[in-house]
């Protein structure tokens, strides 16, 4: 009696397998659309994905994170039915410890943005060019803060972790205590874990004609005092120069309490990054008015400085945001490549680097790029050994 029971039953679930087979072959597939983003809902660089399959199956969690790299789904509930779906979901850093303990370990940090609305086309990206100190995606398109690092300074990796949302341009980091700070045009933010995202306020200051605050970037003096330089276009001056702020670092506070920084300097002055070094500030800067890199030395932080122009062969390519790394009598200098092509379009195709061996700057390598997983942009560096 218990066999013909049991035989009873097998029969009847190979009977309901068989008839579900039979029922969802003769569904008509239905579609699921995913957009991609982080915990904190700031987008991912993937393209919206439709994926395809019979009604009242799943989507399979294996699938979606096949199509992240670097991250895995935080939580997975989607089941196809019998209409198209658009949903969102977040994802989380795959490898979160063993990044950050490579990041830890890495020699170099490095801030950049990338645009999320513009493709890269045989390795150049366009800009949704704006001249604002606040970038909204209506006109820019979404400007996502990434973190690169890298132990040679020349081949760079992704940090995949959740980026706060919001948008970002010229971003520059440190290390203040406990608090990594990144500055932005025109913004202040901080972690501690890469985790939580804190904005620090940061008023416009009423000493520059509104929105024309560019390219923020920390600096430490002689003395081990953190600074703010920042170009921007003064009322007073009416044109752009680099000038220089105080910083409270328990708070992260800027003063605002500009001053201009002095020097034999052309006016249209843009991009300054200042490297304290042997006695000397060593600043590096974008002239428009001769649309080269710019290399000043001088004694006092706020200047006298002493320029010359630095020749740099990038063909027909233009140079901006110079970025220095000096150690051991040496420069590495960084810098972002753009061109207005044939469409009038400004395309950028990353950063380049050229060499000195030693502080004076008088002779330099010729230009290579940076290896990295995208177009980096107007990255800011920090040293960690």
């Amino acid at each position: 009696m218990k066999k013909k029971i049991l035989y009873l039953i097998i029969t009847i679930l190979i009977c309901m397998v068989i008839g579900s087979i039979l029922w969802i072959c003769g569904e008509k597939n239905s579609k699921i659309t995913v957009n991609f983003v982080d915990e904190n809902g700031t987008k991912l660089l993937i393209k919206p994905i439709t994926y395809t399959s019979k009604p009242w199956l799943p989507l399979f969690a294996n699938t979606l994170n096949d199509s992240v790299p670097g991250y895995k789904l935080v939580r997975h509930n989607v089941f196809f039915n019998d209409k198209h779906q658009y949903v969102t979901l977040k994802f989380k850093a795959k490898n979160f410890d063993d990044e950050m303990d490579s990041l830890n370990r890495a020699k170099y940090i490095a801030t950049t943005f990338q645009p999320m609305t513009v493709p890269i086309k045989n390795g150049w990206q366009a800009d949704p060019y704006n001249l604002s100190r606040t970038y909204h995606g209506k006109k820019t398109g979404k400007d996502s803060l990434r973190i690169i690092y890298s132990d040679d300074g020349k081949d760079w990796k992704f940090l995949h972790i959740s980026y706060p949302k919001i948008n970002i341009r010229d971003p520059h980091i440190t290390k203040i205590g406990n608090f990594w700070y990144i500055i932005y045009t025109k913004g202040l933010i901080r972690t501690k874990d890469f985790k939580n995202w804190e904005r620090v306020p940061w008023a416009h200051s009423e000493y520059f004609t509104n929105k024309y605050e560019w390219a923020p970037e920390f600096v430490k003096d002689k003395y081990g005092n953190y600074k703010v330089v920042m170009s921007g276009w003064s009322r007073q001056d009416n044109d752009m120069a680099n000038y220089i702020s105080d910083i409270d670092v328990r708070t992260g506070k800027i003063a605002n309490n500009w001053r201009r920084i002095q020097g034999d300097f052309s006016g249209n002055n843009i991009d300054a990054n200042i490297t304290y070094y042997h006695g000397r500030y060593i600043m590096f800067y974008k002239s428009y008015n001769t649309e080269k890199i710019m290399m000043s030395v001088s004694k006092k932080l706020e200047g006298p400085y002493k320029s010359k122009e630095l020749s740099i062969d990038n063909g027909n390519k233009s140079v901006e945001a110079p970025e220095a790394v000096i150690e051991n009598g040496k420069i590495r200098l960084y810098y972002d490549t753009y061109m207005v092509n044939s469409k009038g379009t400004t395309v950028f195709k990353g950063i380049h680097y050229i060499e000195s061996n030693n502080v004076s700057g008088l002779k330099w390598t010729s230009p290579h790029q940076i290896k990295a997983p995208f177009v980096v942009r107007h990255f800011g560096i920090y040293k960690q050994k």
